[in-house]
Protein backbone atom coordinates (compact mmCIF):
# COMPACT_ATOMS: atom_id res chain seq x y z
CA UNK A 1 0.00 0.00 0.00
CA UNK A 2 1.36 3.50 -1.38
CA UNK A 3 1.79 6.25 1.25
CA UNK A 4 -1.25 7.90 -0.67
CA UNK A 5 -2.94 4.72 0.00
CA UNK A 6 -2.63 4.65 3.41
CA UNK A 7 -3.39 8.38 4.01
CA UNK A 8 -7.09 7.72 2.31
CA UNK A 9 -7.40 5.10 4.60
CA UNK A 10 -6.55 6.26 7.32
CA UNK A 11 -8.73 9.12 6.78
CA UNK A 12 -11.85 6.55 6.16
CA UNK A 13 -11.36 4.76 9.52
CA UNK A 14 -10.31 7.14 11.84
CA UNK A 15 -14.08 8.95 11.93
CA UNK A 16 -15.17 5.23 12.53
CA UNK A 17 -12.94 4.38 14.89
CA UNK A 18 -13.85 7.71 17.25
CA UNK A 19 -17.27 6.94 17.00
CA UNK A 20 -16.63 3.26 18.35
CA UNK A 21 -14.61 4.91 21.02
CA UNK A 22 -17.39 7.28 21.80
CA UNK A 23 -19.67 4.38 21.63
CA UNK A 24 -17.94 2.17 24.25
CA UNK A 25 -17.34 4.59 26.43
CA UNK A 26 -21.34 4.72 26.50
CA UNK A 27 -21.68 1.43 27.00
CA UNK A 28 -19.60 0.81 29.65
CA UNK A 29 -21.34 4.01 31.27
CA UNK A 30 -24.63 2.92 30.81
CA UNK A 31 -25.13 -0.84 31.34
CA UNK A 32 -26.91 -2.33 33.16
CA UNK A 33 -25.26 -4.32 36.02
CA UNK A 34 -21.72 -4.30 35.15
CA UNK A 35 -19.93 -6.49 37.57
CA UNK A 36 -16.38 -6.29 36.90
CA UNK A 37 -13.69 -3.61 36.78
CA UNK A 38 -12.09 -4.18 33.35
CA UNK A 39 -12.97 -1.72 30.42
CA UNK A 40 -14.46 -2.86 27.09
CA UNK A 41 -11.86 -1.02 25.07
CA UNK A 42 -9.50 -3.64 25.63
CA UNK A 43 -6.66 -2.94 23.53
CA UNK A 44 -5.39 0.14 21.56
CA UNK A 45 -6.21 -1.18 18.08
CA UNK A 46 -9.63 -2.91 19.07
CA UNK A 47 -12.56 -1.23 19.77
CA UNK A 48 -15.56 -3.18 21.59
CA UNK A 49 -19.13 -1.53 21.01
CA UNK A 50 -22.96 -2.22 21.17
CA UNK A 51 -22.77 -4.97 22.50
CA UNK A 52 -27.27 -6.26 22.53
CA UNK A 53 -28.83 -9.58 22.83
CA UNK A 54 -31.56 -11.36 20.93
CA UNK A 55 -33.57 -13.97 22.67
CA UNK A 56 -32.46 -17.69 21.04
CA UNK A 57 -34.40 -20.08 19.22
CA UNK A 58 -35.52 -21.20 22.80
CA UNK A 59 -35.24 -19.56 26.09
CA UNK A 60 -32.48 -22.26 26.60
CA UNK A 61 -30.46 -19.99 23.95
CA UNK A 62 -28.91 -16.14 23.51
CA UNK A 63 -27.87 -14.93 20.84
CA UNK A 64 -24.85 -12.26 21.24
CA UNK A 65 -23.60 -9.60 18.55
CA UNK A 66 -21.08 -6.60 19.30
CA UNK A 67 -19.15 -4.68 16.89
CA UNK A 68 -15.21 -3.98 16.86
CA UNK A 69 -12.61 -2.12 14.90
CA UNK A 70 -10.75 -5.24 13.89
CA UNK A 71 -11.45 -8.50 13.38
CA UNK A 72 -11.50 -10.84 16.65
CA UNK A 73 -8.13 -13.05 15.85
CA UNK A 74 -6.53 -14.57 18.87
CA UNK A 75 -2.40 -14.19 18.59
CA UNK A 76 -2.63 -18.36 18.55
CA UNK A 77 -4.89 -18.29 15.67
CA UNK A 78 -5.44 -16.80 12.18
CA UNK A 79 -8.87 -17.10 11.89
CA UNK A 80 -11.36 -14.61 13.53
CA UNK A 81 -12.82 -16.50 17.03
CA UNK A 82 -15.59 -14.33 18.92
CA UNK A 83 -16.06 -15.63 22.74
CA UNK A 84 -18.73 -15.18 24.68
CA UNK A 85 -18.28 -17.16 29.03
CA UNK A 86 -21.07 -17.44 30.58
CA UNK A 87 -21.18 -18.25 34.46
CA UNK A 88 -24.15 -18.63 36.97
CA UNK A 89 -24.27 -15.47 39.02
CA UNK A 90 -23.80 -17.48 42.51
CA UNK A 91 -20.32 -17.99 41.24
CA UNK A 92 -18.88 -14.86 41.40
CA UNK A 93 -16.99 -14.03 44.28
CA UNK A 94 -15.25 -10.75 45.40
CA UNK A 95 -16.71 -9.24 41.76
CA UNK A 96 -14.34 -11.86 39.80
CA UNK A 97 -15.52 -13.61 37.01
CA UNK A 98 -15.62 -17.34 37.46
CA UNK A 99 -13.77 -18.60 34.67
CA UNK A 100 -13.45 -21.48 36.13
CA UNK A 101 -16.94 -22.37 36.46
CA UNK A 102 -18.23 -20.36 33.00
CA UNK A 103 -18.79 -22.34 29.77
CA UNK A 104 -17.45 -20.63 26.28
CA UNK A 105 -19.27 -20.09 23.73
CA UNK A 106 -17.43 -19.35 19.60
CA UNK A 107 -18.72 -17.77 17.44
CA UNK A 108 -17.57 -15.23 13.84
CA UNK A 109 -16.66 -12.30 12.75
CA UNK A 110 -17.35 -10.68 9.70
CA UNK A 111 -16.87 -7.53 7.70
CA UNK A 112 -19.99 -5.03 7.76
CA UNK A 113 -21.32 -3.29 4.44
CA UNK A 114 -23.22 -0.01 3.87
CA UNK A 115 -24.85 1.84 1.20
CA UNK A 116 -23.78 5.11 1.91
CA UNK A 117 -26.24 6.77 -0.51
CA UNK A 118 -29.85 5.48 -0.27
CA UNK A 119 -32.27 6.15 -2.78
CA UNK A 120 -35.13 4.20 -2.02
CA UNK A 121 -39.10 4.41 -2.41
CA UNK A 122 -41.91 2.21 -1.94
CA UNK A 123 -42.29 1.56 -5.74
CA UNK A 124 -38.54 1.24 -6.91
CA UNK A 125 -36.27 -0.01 -4.11
CA UNK A 126 -32.53 0.57 -3.52
CA UNK A 127 -30.26 -0.77 -6.08
CA UNK A 128 -27.60 -3.01 -4.19
CA UNK A 129 -24.48 -1.82 -6.25
CA UNK A 130 -23.26 0.68 -4.24
CA UNK A 131 -22.26 -1.45 -0.57
CA UNK A 132 -19.14 -0.68 0.73
CA UNK A 133 -17.08 -1.76 3.58
CA UNK A 134 -18.28 0.01 6.79
CA UNK A 135 -14.88 -0.16 8.39
CA UNK A 136 -15.78 -2.72 11.45
CA UNK A 137 -16.73 -6.18 12.32
CA UNK A 138 -19.39 -7.74 13.01
CA UNK A 139 -18.95 -10.62 16.21
CA UNK A 140 -22.16 -12.90 16.56
CA UNK A 141 -22.10 -15.76 19.27
CA UNK A 142 -25.19 -18.21 20.36
CA UNK A 143 -25.02 -19.50 23.80
CA UNK A 144 -27.03 -22.50 24.24
CA UNK A 145 -28.29 -24.91 27.70
CA UNK A 146 -29.12 -21.93 29.87
CA UNK A 147 -31.49 -23.08 32.17
CA UNK A 148 -34.68 -21.05 33.55
CA UNK A 149 -35.40 -18.33 35.94
CA UNK A 150 -31.42 -18.25 36.83
CA UNK A 151 -29.23 -15.44 36.91
CA UNK A 152 -25.86 -15.20 34.90
CA UNK A 153 -22.87 -13.30 34.64
CA UNK A 154 -21.33 -13.23 31.17
CA UNK A 155 -18.32 -11.47 29.46
CA UNK A 156 -17.36 -10.73 25.63
CA UNK A 157 -14.23 -10.68 23.98
CA UNK A 158 -11.66 -12.76 21.69
CA UNK A 159 -11.20 -15.79 24.44
CA UNK A 160 -7.81 -14.53 25.29
CA UNK A 161 -7.65 -13.16 29.22
CA UNK A 162 -6.33 -9.67 28.23
CA UNK A 163 -9.72 -9.02 25.72
CA UNK A 164 -12.27 -9.60 27.70
CA UNK A 165 -14.75 -7.28 28.27
CA UNK A 166 -16.36 -5.66 31.65
CA UNK A 167 -18.73 -8.38 32.82
CA UNK A 168 -22.56 -8.30 33.06
CA UNK A 169 -25.39 -10.02 34.60
CA UNK A 170 -28.80 -11.28 32.55
CA UNK A 171 -31.45 -13.78 33.94
CA UNK A 172 -33.39 -15.53 32.32
CA UNK A 173 -37.23 -15.81 32.18
CA UNK A 174 -39.91 -18.59 33.56
CA UNK A 175 -41.48 -20.27 30.27
CA UNK A 176 -43.89 -21.11 31.82
CA UNK A 177 -45.21 -17.48 32.92
CA UNK A 178 -43.84 -14.58 31.64
CA UNK A 179 -43.80 -11.33 30.41
CA UNK A 180 -41.86 -8.70 28.01
CA UNK A 181 -41.35 -5.05 27.31
CA UNK A 182 -43.19 -4.07 23.44
CA UNK A 183 -41.65 -0.36 22.15
CA UNK A 184 -42.87 1.31 19.20
CA UNK A 185 -40.55 3.23 17.04
CA UNK A 186 -37.55 4.70 18.55
CA UNK A 187 -36.03 6.68 15.44
CA UNK A 188 -33.49 7.71 17.44
CA UNK A 189 -32.16 11.01 14.84
CA UNK A 190 -35.77 12.21 13.86
CA UNK A 191 -35.07 14.96 15.95
CA UNK A 192 -39.33 16.30 15.41
CA UNK A 193 -41.87 16.94 17.94
CA UNK A 194 -45.34 18.93 17.89
CA UNK A 195 -43.56 22.08 18.89
CA UNK A 196 -40.49 22.14 16.43
CA UNK A 197 -37.17 20.45 16.05
CA UNK A 198 -35.23 19.11 18.78
CA UNK A 199 -31.79 17.29 18.64
CA UNK A 200 -30.42 13.52 19.10
CA UNK A 201 -29.44 14.23 22.82
CA UNK A 202 -33.02 15.25 23.55
CA UNK A 203 -33.98 12.10 21.32
CA UNK A 204 -31.56 9.64 23.38
CA UNK A 205 -32.94 11.54 26.80
CA UNK A 206 -36.32 10.29 26.02
CA UNK A 207 -35.61 6.73 25.07
CA UNK A 208 -33.02 6.16 28.15
CA UNK A 209 -36.08 7.38 30.16
CA UNK A 210 -38.71 5.15 28.25
CA UNK A 211 -36.66 2.11 28.85
CA UNK A 212 -35.70 3.29 32.48
CA UNK A 213 -39.29 3.94 33.54
CA UNK A 214 -39.62 0.25 32.08
CA UNK A 215 -37.44 -0.98 33.86
CA UNK A 216 -38.39 -0.29 37.34
CA UNK A 217 -42.04 -1.36 36.67
CA UNK A 218 -40.62 -4.38 35.24
CA UNK A 219 -37.37 -5.51 36.31
CA UNK A 220 -38.10 -9.28 35.87
CA UNK A 221 -39.78 -9.09 31.91
CA UNK A 222 -37.85 -12.01 29.91
CA UNK A 223 -37.28 -9.76 26.58
CA UNK A 224 -38.29 -6.91 24.77
CA UNK A 225 -40.01 -6.34 21.20
CA UNK A 226 -38.62 -2.96 19.22
CA UNK A 227 -41.40 -2.98 16.07
CA UNK A 228 -38.35 -1.41 13.95
CA UNK A 229 -37.29 2.10 12.74
CA UNK A 230 -34.54 1.77 15.67
CA UNK A 231 -32.70 4.64 14.40
CA UNK A 232 -34.01 7.75 11.70
CA UNK A 233 -31.12 8.59 9.07
CA UNK A 234 -30.74 7.08 5.84
CA UNK A 235 -28.05 8.26 3.75
CA UNK A 236 -25.07 9.14 6.25
CA UNK A 237 -23.63 6.34 7.76
CA UNK A 238 -21.92 8.48 10.68
CA UNK A 239 -24.90 10.04 11.24
CA UNK A 240 -26.64 6.55 11.59
CA UNK A 241 -23.95 5.13 13.63
CA UNK A 242 -24.41 8.15 16.39
CA UNK A 243 -28.08 6.69 16.37
CA UNK A 244 -27.33 3.28 16.94
CA UNK A 245 -24.62 4.29 19.84
CA UNK A 246 -27.58 6.22 21.34
CA UNK A 247 -29.93 3.41 21.13
CA UNK A 248 -27.42 0.58 22.24
CA UNK A 249 -26.72 3.58 25.23
CA UNK A 250 -30.59 2.88 26.89
CA UNK A 251 -30.31 1.20 30.65
CA UNK A 252 -30.79 -2.93 30.33
CA UNK A 253 -29.62 -2.97 26.91
CA UNK A 254 -26.92 -5.28 28.02
CA UNK A 255 -28.54 -7.16 30.83
CA UNK A 256 -32.24 -7.97 28.44
CA UNK A 257 -32.72 -9.75 25.20
CA UNK A 258 -34.04 -7.76 22.43
CA UNK A 259 -35.73 -8.51 19.78
CA UNK A 260 -35.35 -5.97 16.55
CA UNK A 261 -37.39 -5.48 13.66
CA UNK A 262 -36.45 -3.74 10.30
CA UNK A 263 -38.16 -0.56 10.01
CA UNK A 264 -38.14 1.33 6.63
CA UNK A 265 -35.90 3.75 8.06
CA UNK A 266 -33.09 0.92 9.24
CA UNK A 267 -34.06 -0.91 5.89
CA UNK A 268 -32.42 2.39 3.62
CA UNK A 269 -28.69 1.96 4.79
CA UNK A 270 -28.78 -0.96 2.72
CA UNK A 271 -27.65 -4.38 4.49
CA UNK A 272 -26.19 -2.58 7.74
CA UNK A 273 -29.38 -3.18 9.80
CA UNK A 274 -28.69 -6.38 9.75
CA UNK A 275 -24.66 -6.16 10.71
CA UNK A 276 -26.15 -5.17 14.26
CA UNK A 277 -28.12 -7.57 15.19
CA UNK A 278 -27.46 -11.82 15.74
CA UNK A 279 -31.20 -13.34 15.00
CA UNK A 280 -32.21 -16.89 15.52
CA UNK A 281 -33.45 -19.17 12.75
CA UNK A 282 -33.10 -16.20 10.22
CA UNK A 283 -34.00 -17.03 6.70
CA UNK A 284 -31.79 -16.27 4.10
CA UNK A 285 -34.55 -16.91 1.38
CA UNK A 286 -38.40 -15.88 3.20
CA UNK A 287 -38.66 -12.19 3.55
CA UNK A 288 -35.28 -11.29 2.47
CA UNK A 289 -34.62 -8.15 0.49
CA UNK A 290 -31.88 -7.63 -2.13
CA UNK A 291 -29.29 -7.24 0.73
CA UNK A 292 -29.82 -10.97 1.54
CA UNK A 293 -28.78 -10.52 5.19
CA UNK A 294 -32.69 -9.49 6.54
CA UNK A 295 -35.19 -12.23 6.23
CA UNK A 296 -37.85 -13.05 8.63
CA UNK A 297 -36.94 -14.74 11.86
CA UNK A 298 -38.65 -17.08 14.20
CA UNK A 299 -38.35 -17.86 17.99
CA UNK A 300 -39.98 -19.12 20.61
CA UNK A 301 -40.76 -18.39 24.66
CA UNK A 302 -42.97 -21.19 26.61
CA UNK A 303 -46.01 -21.84 24.60
CA UNK A 304 -46.01 -18.74 21.90
CA UNK A 305 -44.31 -18.79 18.57
CA UNK A 306 -43.00 -15.27 17.45
CA UNK A 307 -42.58 -14.50 14.06
CA UNK A 308 -40.56 -11.69 12.87
CA UNK A 309 -41.12 -10.22 9.27
CA UNK A 310 -39.31 -8.06 7.28
CA UNK A 311 -41.93 -5.74 5.84
CA UNK A 312 -39.76 -3.67 3.38
CA UNK A 313 -40.27 -6.91 0.98
CA UNK A 314 -43.02 -6.25 -1.41
CA UNK A 315 -43.27 -10.15 -1.87
CA UNK A 316 -46.44 -11.31 0.17
CA UNK A 317 -45.46 -15.23 -0.56
CA UNK A 318 -42.58 -14.97 0.75
CA UNK A 319 -43.82 -14.30 4.35
CA UNK A 320 -46.86 -16.86 3.75
CA UNK A 321 -44.14 -19.67 3.09
CA UNK A 322 -41.64 -18.73 6.27
CA UNK A 323 -44.55 -18.46 8.36
CA UNK A 324 -45.72 -21.99 6.98
CA UNK A 325 -42.32 -23.32 7.44
CA UNK A 326 -42.31 -21.63 11.32
CA UNK A 327 -45.44 -22.97 12.17
CA UNK A 328 -44.58 -26.88 11.13
CA UNK A 329 -41.26 -26.77 12.91
CA UNK A 330 -43.64 -25.71 16.41
CA UNK A 331 -46.41 -27.24 16.07
CA UNK A 332 -47.71 -26.87 19.47
CA UNK A 333 -47.06 -23.52 20.18
CA UNK A 334 -50.61 -22.16 21.63
CA UNK A 335 -49.85 -18.43 20.82
CA UNK A 336 -48.97 -17.31 17.53
CA UNK A 337 -47.26 -13.61 17.25
CA UNK A 338 -46.71 -11.83 14.25
CA UNK A 339 -44.32 -8.96 13.91
CA UNK A 340 -43.11 -6.15 11.63
CA UNK A 341 -42.93 -2.73 11.15
CA UNK A 342 -45.45 -1.17 8.84
CA UNK A 343 -48.77 -1.27 10.62
CA UNK A 344 -51.82 -2.49 8.57
CA UNK A 345 -54.89 -1.37 10.75
CA UNK A 346 -53.33 2.70 11.56
CA UNK A 347 -54.79 5.74 11.30
CA UNK A 348 -52.45 8.70 10.66
CA UNK A 349 -50.16 7.11 8.14
CA UNK A 350 -53.49 4.11 6.95
CA UNK A 351 -53.73 5.85 3.29
CA UNK A 352 -50.41 6.00 1.74
CA UNK A 353 -50.26 3.50 -0.67
CA UNK A 354 -47.57 1.15 0.20
CA UNK A 355 -49.93 0.60 4.15
CA UNK A 356 -53.23 0.34 1.54
CA UNK A 357 -50.96 -2.37 -0.78
CA UNK A 358 -50.17 -4.05 2.95
CA UNK A 359 -53.71 -4.40 4.08
CA UNK A 360 -54.77 -5.87 1.09
CA UNK A 361 -52.35 -8.07 1.03
CA UNK A 362 -51.26 -9.77 3.93
CA UNK A 363 -53.90 -9.96 6.77
CA UNK A 364 -55.28 -13.19 4.21
CA UNK A 365 -51.76 -14.98 5.24
CA UNK A 366 -52.72 -13.96 9.02
CA UNK A 367 -56.02 -15.86 8.26
CA UNK A 368 -54.54 -18.62 6.75
CA UNK A 369 -52.58 -19.30 9.60
CA UNK A 370 -54.65 -18.32 12.51
CA UNK A 371 -52.22 -15.72 13.99
CA UNK A 372 -53.75 -14.29 16.99
CA UNK A 373 -51.91 -10.89 17.74
CA UNK A 374 -50.22 -8.77 15.39
CA UNK A 375 -47.53 -6.06 16.87
CA UNK A 376 -46.37 -3.44 14.49
CA UNK A 377 -45.14 0.84 14.52
CA UNK A 378 -44.32 2.68 11.87
CA UNK A 379 -47.49 4.95 12.59
CA UNK A 380 -46.36 6.96 15.38
CA UNK A 381 -49.52 7.02 17.05
CA UNK A 382 -51.24 3.76 19.24
CA UNK A 383 -54.14 1.91 17.51
CA UNK A 384 -56.26 -1.11 18.22
CA UNK A 385 -57.74 -2.63 15.73
CA UNK A 386 -60.88 -5.16 16.54
CA UNK A 387 -60.66 -8.92 15.77
CA UNK A 388 -60.45 -8.69 12.05
CA UNK A 389 -61.34 -11.97 10.04
CA UNK A 390 -61.21 -11.54 6.07
CA UNK A 391 -60.40 -7.57 6.37
CA UNK A 392 -63.82 -7.52 8.50
CA UNK A 393 -63.90 -6.27 12.24
CA UNK A 394 -65.95 -9.14 14.15
CA UNK A 395 -67.50 -7.32 17.01
CA UNK A 396 -69.43 -9.92 18.13
CA UNK A 397 -67.01 -11.40 20.87
CA UNK A 398 -67.70 -12.84 24.37
CA UNK A 399 -66.29 -11.13 26.96
CA UNK A 400 -65.58 -12.36 30.69
CA UNK A 401 -63.94 -10.10 33.20
CA UNK A 402 -62.75 -7.69 30.60
CA UNK A 403 -61.03 -10.59 28.35
CA UNK A 404 -62.37 -11.71 25.00
CA UNK A 405 -62.99 -15.63 24.82
CA UNK A 406 -61.60 -17.45 22.43
CA UNK A 407 -61.56 -14.75 19.72
CA UNK A 408 -62.31 -15.15 15.79
CA UNK A 409 -59.48 -13.23 13.74
CA UNK A 410 -56.41 -11.67 14.47
CA UNK A 411 -55.98 -8.48 16.47
CA UNK A 412 -54.00 -5.77 15.44
CA UNK A 413 -51.84 -3.17 17.67
CA UNK A 414 -49.93 -0.39 16.06
CA UNK A 415 -47.20 0.97 19.01
CA UNK A 416 -46.67 4.82 19.78
CA UNK A 417 -43.32 6.28 20.03
CA UNK A 418 -41.14 4.91 22.00
CA UNK A 419 -38.82 7.69 22.33
CA UNK A 420 -40.80 10.63 22.59
CA UNK A 421 -39.20 11.84 19.12
CA UNK A 422 -41.72 11.75 16.40
CA UNK A 423 -45.70 11.74 16.69
CA UNK A 424 -48.12 11.91 14.31
CA UNK A 425 -51.82 12.92 14.32
CA UNK A 426 -55.07 11.83 13.56
CA UNK A 427 -57.18 13.19 11.02
CA UNK A 428 -61.06 12.54 10.95
CA UNK A 429 -63.06 10.10 12.63
CA UNK A 430 -61.62 6.46 13.17
CA UNK A 431 -61.99 4.14 10.57
CA UNK A 432 -64.03 0.74 10.78
CA UNK A 433 -61.41 -1.39 12.22
CA UNK A 434 -60.78 0.72 14.83
CA UNK A 435 -61.01 -0.62 18.34
CA UNK A 436 -59.23 2.60 20.21
CA UNK A 437 -57.01 4.93 19.25
CA UNK A 438 -55.01 7.26 21.54
CA UNK A 439 -52.72 10.43 20.97
CA UNK A 440 -51.21 12.61 23.43
CA UNK A 441 -48.28 13.41 22.35
CA UNK A 442 -46.51 11.45 25.10
CA UNK A 443 -43.97 8.51 24.23
CA UNK A 444 -45.21 4.93 25.45
CA UNK A 445 -44.08 1.45 26.23
CA UNK A 446 -46.25 -1.64 26.46
CA UNK A 447 -45.98 -4.75 28.70
CA UNK A 448 -47.10 -8.27 27.49
CA UNK A 449 -47.88 -10.94 29.61
CA UNK A 450 -48.44 -14.31 28.60
CA UNK A 451 -49.63 -17.58 30.28
CA UNK A 452 -50.82 -21.11 29.50
CA UNK A 453 -54.37 -20.03 28.25
CA UNK A 454 -54.13 -16.01 28.45
CA UNK A 455 -52.56 -12.98 26.64
CA UNK A 456 -52.38 -9.69 27.88
CA UNK A 457 -51.21 -6.24 27.21
CA UNK A 458 -51.35 -3.07 28.86
CA UNK A 459 -49.90 0.23 27.08
CA UNK A 460 -48.27 3.13 29.43
CA UNK A 461 -47.53 6.72 29.01
CA UNK A 462 -44.21 7.49 30.16
CA UNK A 463 -44.69 10.84 32.00
CA UNK A 464 -46.95 9.35 35.06
CA UNK A 465 -46.86 5.89 34.45
CA UNK A 466 -50.65 5.79 33.63
CA UNK A 467 -52.38 3.09 31.72
CA UNK A 468 -53.77 3.96 28.15
CA UNK A 469 -54.96 0.78 27.19
CA UNK A 470 -55.14 -3.14 28.34
CA UNK A 471 -56.58 -6.03 26.23
CA UNK A 472 -56.68 -9.41 26.95
CA UNK A 473 -57.42 -12.65 25.36
CA UNK A 474 -58.11 -15.92 26.77
CA UNK A 475 -58.64 -19.36 24.81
Amino acid sequence: MSKSEKFRYLMLVLPVLLVFIAVGAIVAASAGGPLGASADNTTASTVYANINITPGSDPSQLCFSWETTSALIPAESTEPIPAVQIARASAMTGGVFPESRATTFYGQSIEAYVNPASAGTFSVPITPTATVFAGWYQNKVTATGLKPNTSYVYRYGNGTESNWSTVYSIKTGNPNSYSFLAMGDPQLGACLEPTGPRTLAADTEGWQNTMADAGKLFPNDSFMLSVGDEVNNTSSQQSQDNEYAAYFSASQMQDLPIANVDGNHDYYMGPYYGYHYDFPNQSAQYGATQWGNDGDFWFTYGNALFMVLNSNTLDVATHDAFIGQAIAANPNAKWRIVSFHHSLYCEADGNNADIEWRRLTYPSVFDKYKIDVVLSGHDHTYNRSYQMLGGVPQKKQTYYNGSVLHPTGTVYFTLDSGSGDKFNQFAGVPEAYTAFRWQQNVATFSQVSISDSQFSIVVYRTDNNQIVDKYSIVK
